[in-house]
């Protein structure tokens, strides 16, 4: 059984989402006791998956690059470099993660959101805060990737098909129901797999180059066919055989590219 592309990408995107879900997160302060209370308040959010702590700037950015979490909860006012440090350090060396600020002094919180568009958590905080913010955040992140997974699967299902120019027209079809297609003077005409023939107004070479990077493969100057229809090579009579729902279709082809064909590599 075969499986489309976009089937696969939905299937894949999925898993992916799942797996964004569960979240790693690290606690950047200097006092023990509020990343314990902050630690505290995730583990009993299902949605986090590790958390790590540091006390220091340094050893955040230490961790920020070999545990590459996807939350920071950052406290702003700590001895020695400060997080307004660390945040200039996360920017400059474009580390991707997302920021929250935990902080008493509103007002530092507030300059620090408006220069890089940071959240934020006044202390002191309760557990419902946490867990508030946690929802907000997963909501966001799972329509942003919903939304480029619609921007993709979108682009797939125009890049999937092909535009051919037929008499008066052009059409959009779909590669992979095409069987193969035959040289027919300054036309082609296409052998699709409900039996239909569609005649196109371009020299086989040019549909040859439109179906590039796809499973077809050019056996003589008059065919084109699509490999996934492929059932059996014969170098004795020069023939390829093309099935296509209970029919199969024998083709005659090149010497040369026969030879060719029967070398290559399928999965």
């Amino acid at each position: 059984m075969r499986i489309s592309v976009t089937f696969f990408v939905k299937f894949a995107s999925l898993i992916y989402v799942m797996d964004r879900d569960h979240l790693k997160v690290l606690i950047v302060d200097d006092e023990t006791e509020a990343r314990r209370l902050i630690w505290h308040y995730l583990k009993s959010i299902p949605n986090i998956a590790i958390i790590e702590e540091s006390a220091s700037v340094d050893e955040a950015l230490f961790k920020i690059i070999s545990f590459a979490p996807d939350l920071i909860f950052l406290d702003m006012m700590m001895p020695g470099r400060s997080g307004v440090e660390l945040l200039e350090l996360i920017e400059k060396r474009k580390l991707l993660c997302h920021i929250v600020i935990v902080s008493g002094a509103e007002d530092a919180a507030i300059s620090a959101i408006k220069n890089n568009i940071y959240d934020f958590i006044l202390k002191p905080f309760k557990k419902e805060d946490i867990k508030k913010f946690i929802d907000q955040f997963l909501k966001k992140r799972r329509a942003g990737i919903e939304e480029k997974l619609s921007r993709i699967l979108k682009k797939m299902d125009h890049d999937e098909k092909i535009r051919l120019n037929f008499t008066h027209s052009y059409v959009l079809i779909n590669p992979s129901e095409i069987v193969y297609c035959e040289a027919d003077g300054s036309y082609t005409t296409l052998h699709m797999e409900n039996g239909e023939k569609e005649m196109a107004n371009h020299y086989l070479g040019i549909v040859e180059k439109k179906l590039l990077g796809r499973q077809f493969f050019r056996i003589s100057r008059s065919f084109l066919i699509n490999l996934d229809k492929l059932f059996k090579i014969n170098r004795g009579d020069q023939t390829c055989t093309l099935v296509c729902g209970k029919e199969r279709i024998k083709i005659k082809g090149s010497k040369k590219q026969l030879k060719i064909l029967s070398e290559m590599d399928f999965e």
